[in-house]
């Protein structure tokens, strides 16, 4: 039996919980303690709900996959088992844990075999149909969340998680460099984005952590005072601020990042506003230290950028202070940074800040990079040149 199971059935005990179960997922892929069978994760799998009322309290963001091909049960004081349909056993069956192989159809029927108790626990993905299994095998059971046991166990990456971030980090800092040549007046937002797919598809990557973002704004230009004004297949001209935001999985890890840059000379006002958005994020990462609450994260920044007199164009997603996540097998993991987050930095975490400026009628500017929570400290994993923001034409 792995360690991450091991821990898993010592919270199970401790909160008298016979069971649990999980599909497909990024705590499947995490209890396994195995990267190499593929499954379809997006931006919200794994993680919140990002209404706001439900920011750290999860929701429906896990029920995209509807009748899983694969579950986990892991019994509280026995073997795990996992139970799955023949055709996923081809890239599974060499998992060093104890397997059941069926139709689609029955695994609920081969499920019954191992699932007891009174309190069984079950995932967020496919949760509805989790919830179905357990009430059809274990009428008299009580049904629980299980999603956090998982999240717990996750918050703190272990050395072999932080080598995998930093490898999708050095990759996600490679894409960046190779595309910055093709931004130049003539391409459109669309083509940008789809040589940041086509760069992971050249070098065998099987995901993205999703969409890439190409986000334009043209100083003064029609639809410059809505961040998304700029259409997707309308060329970019002199003028324009061009800003990022994308992702890849690499070893079944996840990067998010992002930076701006400006096609030909920036106003004044615009390049000063990049290089105070830079200052104020790098000294939060010198500020960020364990222990520290992470609803202090926005007015750092906000105080930070006062000093430069741009302040008030820090965005501010629906009065929360919301600039960041956590990462690791999903690219939203929480905890979430906010200015009503509870909870504090630990060492171990890896979190995604992200601060941007919105100054409508000239551009959208955005900084974000993946942080590692060192035992006095963090270190930004991405490491993209901060400097380069004038591009040319």
């Amino acid at each position: 039996m792995n360690h991450r199971i091991h821990k898993l059935q010592g919270l199970l005990q401790k909160n008298d919980v016979d069971g649990v179960l999980y599909a497909t997922s990024g705590n499947l892929q995490y209890f396994l303690n195995d990267a190499s069978f593929w499954w379809q994760r997006t931006p919200e799998t794994g993680g919140p709900s990002i209404d706001i009322d439900e920011l750290d309290s999860g929701g429906d963001a896990g029920h995209f996959l509807n009748r899983p091909d694969c579950i986990l049960y892991v019994p509280a004081s026995d073997e795990p088992v996992l139970i799955m349909t023949y055709q996923r056993a081809k890239d599974m069956q060499h998992i060093p844990i104890q397997q059941e192989t069926c139709f689609y159809d029955r695994i609920p029927d081969v499920l019954g075999g191992y699932v007891r108790g009174k309190r069984i626990a079950c995932g967020e993905s496919c949760n509805s149909y989790l919830k179905q299994v357990v009430a059809r095998v274990c009428p008299d059971a009580e049904i629980l969340d299980g999603e956090h046991y998982g999240e717990q166990l996750r918050k703190i990456k272990d050395e072999d998680e932080i080598a995998t971030l930093r490898k999708a980090a050095a990759f996600t800092d490679e894409a960046m460099a190779a595309i910055v040549p093709a931004i130049r007046p003539g391409a459109t937002p669309r083509d940008i984005e789809n040589l940041l797919v086509q760069y992971a598809l050249d070098r065998g990557l099987s995901d993205l952590a999703f969409s890439p973002a190409c986000i334009c704004v043209r100083s003064g230009a029609p639809g410059s005072e809505e961040i998304f004004g700029h259409p997707h297949d309308q060329p970019i001209v002199e003028g324009t601020a061009v800003t990022f935001d994308f992702g890849y999985v690499v070893d079944g890890y996840c990067s998010d990042f992002g930076r701006a840059f400006y096609c030909g000379r920036p106003e004044p006002v615009i390049a000063d506003a990049y290089k105070a958005l830079q200052e104020a994020h790098c000294h939060l990462l010198e500020t960020v230290k364990p222990g520290m609450k992470m609803d202090l994260a926005f007015r750092i920044l906000t105080a930070s950028l006062e000093k430069h007199n741009f302040g008030k164009y820090l965005r501010d997603y629906w009065d929360t202070g919301i600039m960041g996540h956590q990462i690791g097998i999903d690219v939203h993991e929480r905890p979430w940074l906010h200015n009503r987050a509870e909870e504090v930095f630990e060492a171990g975490m890896v979190m995604c800040i992200e601060p941007k400026i919105w100054y409508p009628g000239k551009a959208y500017l955005r900084v974000e990079d993946m942080v590692l929570l060192t035992g006095n400290g963090c270190e930004s994993l991405t490491k993209f040149d901060r400097e380069l923001f004038e591009l040319p034409v």
